[in-house]
């Protein structure tokens, strides 16, 4: 079994049903795999989701359905300060839920979806769609 964490470029593709978003369905829809998504991810993709009309409460249940859910704690979130800390003198505008997910792929051993290359380019574990 292979583990996977999507980031919220990730779900967003999969739910605009686009190419990239075809590359995340083969992987989320196939029981070979388990895939995660941190609470936070949730947030974002509800945000993003509403700009383009699309169905957020549909796509939370789907999520739901799909994924197991990370809930950041006291020594997870320690971690993600001080790597956060570390990674914005080399990517400035890096944001602290990219690295919340970096720091639970790297926690947990999960190989890291997204498309957002600029954040995660530095990441060993890392499909980029």
């Amino acid at each position: 079994m292979t583990n996977y964490i999507l980031d919220s470029s990730a779900w967003i593709h999969y739910f605009l049903g686009d190419v990239n978003g075809e590359k995340v369905k083969k992987i989320v829809e196939d029981e070979k795999n388990e895939c995660f998504t941190s609470t936070l991810t949730i947030s974002e993709i509800i945000i993003k989701l509403k700009k383009f009309n699309v169905d957020y409460e549909k796509a939370f249940e789907r999520i739901l359905a799909l994924s197991k859910t990370l809930v950041l704690d006291e020594r997870l979130a320690f971690e993600a300060g001080v790597l956060y800390a570390k990674k914005r003198s080399n990517i400035p505008d890096i944001g602290i839920v990219d690295v919340i997910i970096q720091t639970h792929a790297r926690e947990g051993n999960y190989i890291i979806i997204t498309s957002d290359e600029k954040h995660f380019k530095d990441e060993k574990n890392i499909i980029l769609i």
